[in-house]
């Protein structure tokens, strides 16, 4: 005790106060130190010499402004450290935000002797309202370990803490351009005045973040906080981890546009791998522009841009486009064009910045006005009427991610179940603990012995609380320790690289000391409910490996959700081709085949037999159903947690851009994904590997089917230059309910790889609900409409020959192009009728599913296609041959 005797001598007291003020000084600097806590118990916190003759500095921005940070999303913190001895040094760097200093992000350096480094490594930023501004602190510290201590190393300064702010962008979109990188460039001024043309004109601001550092983000999530990347110069093609990073980016949602005429060939043969098919011509400067817009089948009239002269050339890189949309072209070349990329897209301009853009005319009116103009929407430049198309889809917001956490932890759980006493076991126990008191003291009454009802009544108690401690024990180690997860993996198209995403569950019967890490890449942020109040670091040691410190896994189950890429020693990949009967092929890859296969697009599925040699095989007769998602009848529990995550994902695939082109899909339980949370935990789960198909072109003269699911349709104009009806919506992917006649034409995309081909015949299967009445299928022979079949009052699913070849052609771009006439004018009553007039037969009346009332006394009967599928037979004939 300090003070527990009053009658000591004055300087004992007085050495006492002395001792207990020293304690508070070390327990200060101990705060002063941000109390930084270690992975062991023993470990403890010193302040370094102050000749450690050692720099730090947090980079928060560049030279060309602030890195796009945005709370909540995670973000790479740019260190510069100096190290001014002889001797080399391992330290660990940790930085913290205000608002949680117990929560840390670190780095483990080597730094030799006389050295400088410039690092980088993940950080979360912390959720930021918009009211407080942009301005969010943090803190850094410099720590040398060492004999199991923590020590403070000072900077040349004295410092301990290094202290700075960084600014947050609260945008929903954000942009970043890749240009400038070395010191003595900066970006083109043409290039960042497009951008922020188009930004304004999107109505966004125009603030644009510029990645002009050395080195770029080597991992997907140091860019996930961006949802545009504009590329303007081709030196990510020697950083190869940063192109990875990027492909995983767009793979995983993104949108990248490429500046053809600032890059190298060698630029875009990395970027897409050996999906890059497409050939680069030459560079021409060019002093008049006009851009055009290309025919198309929805509308078969090219239409001429407007002329522009330029005092100075504009670059025009004159590129054979393949596997590409092309929106506009200049001199017959394509100037923008764009393709889908995983979940993300890509867009590439051939045409020089100044081109796509013109100055802004000063408006006197405006600039008299008092109204004020908001700085964040100022742009000297207006982009043109072509580039304002092509803006309205880049600067959208990309899709959100195929399978959402919420959707995968559902099931994720159901991997691990719990097992608790039932109900009747406990009453049953306590029933017969009290109907046994009841007896003894009724016994001990008569015996007159009661008074010893007292020590047997608790000793009976504390049996039953000692067997129901025992079977709580029982049950709750019932469950060994497990880790369960559901992901979904996805190849990236031409290249080694597997991204993934899903769902980890984890369960402790007893908690866990056990480091969570990881040695293969990815970000993941876990459950930390109930450890506020204890440090914790999350420690990057290496590209794509961290662990966490000082984390205590609490006992119970926690679900993390994560996503991660990788680069696979084998390649994953599967190649196919037609014949008579669908399609066959072979996939290779780490992994053996799996089981439950499907192959997918986005108008149908088709079952697949998939070998253990890696063969598999698609017959055009197993398309699935709407419904149905495996082609098994008898479910198990495993798949029928498998049917409802291809449910999940085949009902959000038209909003998210899945399965653009033919993806082979099959299940197994052998993908790891990479997260240790601690030894002797049983594995359980599945991965759905998603492998995109690569066609490949049988010989000439081969007989082939092409299935339903390879022939995409969408509307076309009517051959007589009209507009047709509004039948099919191709940007929902929906038919729509109508109550008139209507045409409408359809043009059916055969996969490119096959062509050219010559059609044999078709067979169109259409389902309606309602009183159409009369469905007419149009072809064209020689550019003149003729009539190839005609079903009267169909109902349910009806199946058409057509084997007019003369009308069935197919144009040198793969297009099969169909009309339907429905409904019968001749009828009108069979979907309108006055009140009391029965116009309608049986057959019509019980056919009109949908009644919806128009005024008193008169009701409209809608009909609706539900599905349109078609099969085509062909033969493959030879090639043309190219100038």
């Amino acid at each position: 005790m300090l003070f527990g005797m009053s009658r000591r001598p004055c300087w004992h007291r007085l050495f006492d106060v002395l001792l207990l003020l020293v304690l508070i000084l070390d327990c200060g600097q101990l705060v002063y130190g941000q109390g930084i806590a270690t992975s062991g118990t023993s470990s403890t916190v010193h302040e370094a010499n102050s000749k450690s003759k050692f720099r730090l500095n947090v980079v928060w921005n560049s030279r060309f402004g602030n890195f796009t940070y945005v709370p909540e999303k995670w973000a790479d913190l740019h260190l510069a450290v100096q190290n001014s001895v002889d001797a080399s040094r391992e330290l660990l760097c940790a930085t913290y935000f205000d608002d949680d200093p117990t929560l840390q992000f670190g780095r483990d350096v080597w730094l030799p002797a006389r050295s400088k480094l410039r690092i980088t490594h993940p950080v979360l930023i912390p959720k930021y309202s918009e009211s407080k501004g942009r301005a969010i602190n943090l803190h850094s510290l410099v720590i040398e370990k060492s004999s199991g201590e923590e020590i403070l190393v000072k900077s040349e300064s004295g410092q301990l803490l290094h202290e700075t702010s960084m600014l947050v962008t609260h945008s929903r979109r954000n942009t970043a351009v890749i240009a400038g990188s070395r010191a003595s460039e900066w970006v083109p001024s043409d290039v960042m005045n497009l951008i922020v043309a188009c930004r304004v004109d999107q109505r966004l601001n125009n603030k644009v973040t510029i990645l002009g550092d050395q080195f770029l983000p080597s991992d997907e999530a140091g860019l996930s906080r961006l949802d545009h990347i504009v590329i303007a110069e081709d030196r990510l093609a020697d950083d190869f981890a940063a192109m990875s990073a990027l492909r995983d980016w767009v793979s995983a949602g993104g949108h990248l546009w490429v500046m053809v005429d600032r890059v190298k060939p060698l630029f875009l043969e990395r970027l897409f791998g050996d999906d890059f098919t497409s050939g680069i011509i030459d560079r021409v400067g060019l002093t008049t522009v006009r851009m055009d817009r290309p025919a198309m089948l929805i509308d078969p009239v090219e239409i001429e841009g407007e002329t522009v002269e330029h005092e100075e050339p504009v670059e025009l890189v004159r590129m054979i486009p393949s596997n590409m949309e092309v929106s506009y072209t200049v001199n017959g070349w394509p100037a923008a064009m764009s393709r889908s990329y995983g979940e993300g897209r890509i867009m590439l301009t051939t045409l020089g910045a100044s081109g796509w853009m013109k100055p802004r005319k000063s408006d006197p009116e405006k600039k008299d006005s008092a109204k004020a103009v908001d700085p964040m929407m100022i742009s000297d430049f207006v982009a043109g009427p072509e580039m304002m198309n092509l803006s309205s889809e880049f600067f959208r917001i990309p899709a959100a991610e195929l399978l959402s956490p919420s959707d995968l932890e559902p099931q994720v759980r159901e991997y691990i179940g719990y097992h608790i006493p039932s109900f009747s076991l406990i009453v049953g126990l306590l029933t017969c603990f009290l109907v046994s008191q009841v007896a003894l003291g009724v016994w001990l009454m008569r015996t007159e012995r009661l008074e010893h009802l007292g020590w047997i009544g608790t000793s009976f108690a504390v049996a039953i609380s000692l067997v129901l401690l025992l079977i709580g024990i029982s049950y709750r180690h019932g469950v060994p320790g497990t880790i369960a997860s559901i992901q979904m993996a996805q190849a990236i198209p031409g290249t080694d690289e597997v991204r993934s995403q899903g769902c980890i569950a984890v369960y402790h019967p007893e908690g866990s000391a056990s480091e969570i890490q990881t040695t293969c890449g990815g970000l993941m942020f876990p459950d930390m409910s109930g450890l506020e109040n204890a440090t914790r670091r999350m420690v990057t040691t290496d590209l794509g490996a961290w662990r966490w410190e000082n984390l205590v896994q609490s006992a119970g189950l926690r679900v993390y959700s994560f996503a991660r890429a990788e680069t696979v020693v084998a390649r994953i990949e599967a190649v196919a081709t037609l014949d008579a009967n669908g399609i066959s092929g072979r996939y290779s890859g780490r992994l053996p085949p799996g089981d439950d296969s499907v192959l997918a697009t986005r108008f149908g599925r088709l079952g697949v037999t998939l070998k253990g040699d890696g063969t598999f095989a698609a017959r055009a007769d197993s398309a699935f159903e709407a419904s149905q998602y495996l082609s098994a009848r008898l479910l198990s529990d495993e798949q029928i947690r498998r049917r409802r995550t291809l449910e999940t994902l085949f009902k959000s695939h038209k909003e998210k851009g899945f399965a653009l082109r033919p993806q082979l899909l099959f299940w197994s339980e052998k993908w790891e994904h990479g997260f240790h949370f601690g030894d002797d935990l049983k594995p359980q789960g599945s991965t759905l590997i998603s492998v995109p198909l690569v066609i490949q072109r049988p010989a000439n003269g081969t007989e082939i089917l092409i299935p339903p699911a390879l022939l995409a349709y969408r509307n076309r104009i009517n051959p007589d230059g009209s507009k047709g009806s509004s039948i099919w919506d191709e940007f929902r992917e929906k038919w729509l309910e109508r109550s008139t006649p209507g045409v409408t034409w359809l043009s059916f995309q055969v996969p490119r790889e096959l062509l050219p081909i010559v059609a044999r015949r078709a067979r169109l299967s259409i389902m309606v609900t309602g009183p159409v009445g009369r469905i007419e299928i149009l072809g064209l022979r020689r550019h003149d409409v003729v009539s190839l079949h005609t079903v009267v009052d169909p109902v349910g699913t009806v199946q058409i020959e057509l084997d007019d070849i003369s009308a069935l052609s197919i144009s040198d771009d793969g297009q099969l192009s169909l009309g339907l006439q429905m409904g019968d004018s001749s009828r009108p009553g069979l979907t309108m009728t006055v009140a009391g007039t029965a116009t309608q037969s049986g057959a019509e009346a019980q056919a009109s599913s949908a009644v919806t009332n128009v005024n008193a006394g008169t009701k409209v009967n809608y009909w609706k296609i539900e599905s349109l599928t078609l099969q085509l037979w062909a033969k493959t004939t030879e090639p043309i041959a190219n100038d």
